[in-house]
């Protein structure tokens, strides 16, 4: 039972506001700390990108975490200094060693939109007169090869391996040249459009959406859609384009938010299909996948069902054991860093109080199903404690 009350407890957490999200700041701390020590090589060992992956996630989670942060502030000054050993450790041999640089996008789709999708990030967040000239350079450079190769690609997913694709790769890819627009002059906008068009053509055909992996030669869908890849990519196609983004969102929500115990999760297979976790996906329980709830959680947000992001994340505070010493907050108690990055991507899209405000206690089918079992238990065990009273009283009777 007190498991019980610790879960309930902890499904009400509310981040704490002094002019930051101070949660996530302690997320970031322990973040940093792993990664002096050595926690990208670590995760290199776990996950095929796992070196490239950690460090892109802990600078999009100082990204989004600093919008809201006064520029004169240390604060600021900290977050943009470790944006720029993100990149740096991005940019380094050992990140791009596991990718074939022999791909019509040298280095490939994932390589090439993670490190460019956190370069235009830093300088989106910069003022004009704080950014780098060297990087705004690189980040132009990088726009113009990957353009370049979609222009002469037959299919709208450019390969991350050889004869390997994976939408979400290039999600990021179109997102960063989306970027690009907003940043500098507009000159991509023409190419956007056609390769979403391109897109279009080829959904999943049981979900209408976008599938999770496809033919490298025609982009046709080799695996239908996900749940830890559509609540990745629905977070970049919302900057991409809003509208198809929102009615991707309307199809992710029918077919992968589910509830289990009264609780919100995201289904890691569409309703109706069953499978088991990979490498992708993280653990899958009852259906529920661990990185698409996580990132789902991001998701909610960016589509303003907050609510739901509220759910999702104080779930994962609740069954993620999130716990803050020294300043350095972890889940799972620190074992698995790259789920602390992924948390705390999510986690930093709230950056301001009163962001949002949730109108319904979404917790009270668990409360419920708690008071039903913590009722149940007591009943057994007095029932327990009567038959055991019964059979001494009568055993000093014979």
């Amino acid at each position: 039972m007190l498991g019980l009350v610790y879960l309930n407890a902890r499904l009400y957490y509310q981040p704490k506001f002094q002019n930051c999200n101070v949660d996530v700041y302690h997320q970031l701390q322990f973040l940093k700390t792993q990664l002096q020590e050595g926690a990208g090589e670590e995760m290199q060992q776990l996950f095929p990108e796992g070196f490239l992956f950690i460090h892109a996630l802990y600078g999009l989670a100082w990204c989004d975490f600093l919008q809201k942060i006064d520029h004169q502030k240390p604060m600021y000054k900290e977050g943009v200094a470790e944006i720029g050993k993100a990149i740096q450790a991005m940019n380094k041999p050992m990140a791009r060693r596991i990718f074939a640089k022999e791909q019509p996008l040298p280095y490939g789709a994932f390589y090439n939109g993670w490190t460019t999708y956190l370069l235009a990030k830093k300088l989106e967040l910069q003022a004009t007169s704080e950014r780098d000239s060297l990087e705004m350079n690189a980040f132009q450079a990088k726009c113009e090869t990957m353009a370049a190769a979609i222009r002469k690609s037959p299919t709208p997913y450019l390969t991350s391996y050889p004869y390997q694709a994976w939408p979400a790769d290039m999600l990021l890819v179109v997102a960063s040249l989306k970027k690009h627009d907003a940043i500098f002059e507009p000159k991509y906008e023409p190419l956007i459009s056609t390769w979403l068009q391109a897109v279009k053509l080829r959904l999943d055909t049981s979900t209408q959406l976008i599938p999770h992996e496809v033919h490298y030669k025609d982009g046709m869908p080799l695996a239908g859609a996900r749940g830890s890849s559509q609540s990745l990519m629905l977070n970049f196609l919302y900057e991409i384009d809003a509208d198809f983004s929102k009615s991707q969102f309307s199809l992710y929500k029918k077919y992968f938010l589910a509830r289990r115990f009264g609780l919100p999760g995201v289904r890691e297979y569409p309703k109706g299909v069953r499978g088991t976790g990979d490498i992708d996906s993280g653990p899958v329980l009852l259906g529920i996948g661990g990185a698409a709830s996580i990132v789902g959680q991001r998701t909610m947000g960016v589509h303003g069902e907050w609510e739901q992001f509220e759910g999702l994340r104080n779930c994962i505070e609740a069954f993620g054991a999130a716990c803050t010493v020294s300043s350095k907050k972890r889940y799972i108690f620190g074992q698995l860093p790259m789920a602390d990055a992924f948390i705390a991507w999510s986690n930093a899209l709230e950056n301001h109080s009163n962001q949002y405000i949730t109108r319904s206690n979404w917790r009270w089918r668990f409360q419920l199903l708690s008071l039903a079992i913590s009722l149940l238990s007591i009943f057994v065990l007095a029932r327990m404690r009567y038959k055991s009273e019964e059979k001494i009283s009568k055993l000093k009777i014979t």
